[in-house]
């Protein structure tokens, strides 16, 4: 994703998933608690920062080792927290400045906020962490899904792209097959993908040699070849030009994982 445009458009999309909304509303129900996904880290409640007893939390959703949004918990407080009493609250806000308005008012918000325990509150930290690493995967796939009224020629250039992912790849064979000149598809496939052909053709590559990599059978080696790559150096390069680390880096911090989500066929790992 090259612009902010191009971040948006994969957040909302994101967000209009069914990986987020199923999960969105069993988090609700089970926890009781609220679960957002925001393009920035900032709350959509102001004044937060104010109020000593709420607690959030923020956690980037990666792609490329980029943030392109952010999974966010709806404020609670502690009940064993340092300000589980509004006593206490209500002291730290004098020491800082607030009016007897502002007390009252925050007294209002104190009483209505969701309450849990610290135990409880590091629990759900973990679950959005989990999630938030799924939403990373999941806009990963949508880059390679075919969106709305996305022109034929370039469906047509996207399944075969990834259904010959292990053989040379050259833009004007892809344009041939889509039944389009070079110049043409490579304009509207860039716009309809948002990535050029040679980034969404690496980028696939990658995506495939993930998935290889989860298997401790491949050699990283066999891996490169068997992504289509032409040589070790290409894959290392372009690996960690997409994921910013090292297929061996990759494979170790995976190591006895499996990757829930792919765009690829199953046929298409081997």
């Amino acid at each position: 994703m090259n612009s902010s445009e191009d971040t948006q458009d994969i957040v909302s999309r994101l967000a209009k998933s069914e990986l987020f909304l199923r999960y969105r509303d069993a988090f609700g129900l089970t926890t009781g608690s609220t679960i957002m996904l925001s393009s920035t880290n900032k709350s959509p409640k102001t004044n937060l920062d104010a109020l000593p007893f709420l607690v959030d939390f923020r956690e980037p959703v990666l792609v490329d080792a980029r943030a392109i949004a952010y999974l966010l918990l709806q404020p609670i407080r502690l009940s064993d927290g340092e300000y589980a009493s509004f006593d206490v609250s209500a002291r730290k806000m004098l020491d800082q400045g607030c009016t007897a308005a502002q007390l009252r008012s925050s007294q209002n918000i104190f009483e209505k906020t969701h309450v849990m325990t610290t135990e409880r509150y590091e629990a759900l930290a973990v679950m959005m962490r989990l999630f938030a690493s799924q939403l990373g995967e999941q806009a990963e796939k949508l880059l390679f899904e075919k969106t709305e009224n996305e022109p034929p020629a370039v469906s047509r250039a996207r399944q075969y792209i990834i259904t010959h992912l292990m053989e040379p790849l050259g833009l004007e064979d892809v344009a041939q097959h889509s039944g389009v000149s070079p110049f043409h598809f490579c304009k509207i496939f860039k716009k309809a993908t948002k990535l050029t052909f040679t980034d969404f053709v690496n980028r696939a590559r990658v995506e495939l040699a993930k998935r290889l990599l989860l298997k401790p059978q491949f050699r990283i080696t066999e891996v490169a070849y068997d992504a289509g790559f032409q040589s070790l150096s290409q894959f290392n390069r372009s690996f960690r030009r997409i994921m910013n680390q090292s297929p061996k880096q990759f494979r170790a911090g995976k190591s006895g994982m499996s990757s829930p989500l792919s765009f690829l066929p199953q046929g298409v790992t081997g």
